[in-house]
């Protein structure tokens, strides 16, 4: 199953992710509550690959 980026971010931004830089299209995501920091790369409607996809979602622990 492939994400869209857009998809992904709105995932992320629900599950209490927060922007704190913007450098491009890049974004770098923090949580108050989850260790580390997630560079995301938004790039509108164009999916992320599976690889990509599942390290986010490792780093993010999202249950989706």
């Amino acid at each position: 199953m492939f994400v869209k980026c857009s998809e992904m971010y709105r995932w992320l931004i629900s599950d209490g992710w927060v922007p704190i830089s913007q450098k491009g299209s890049h974004v770098k995501l923090v949580h108050k509550f989850k260790p580390g920091i997630i560079i995301f790369p938004n790039h509108g409607s164009q999916e992320l690959g599976k690889g990509l996809q599942l390290k986010i979602i490792r780093m993010a622990q999202l249950n989706k």
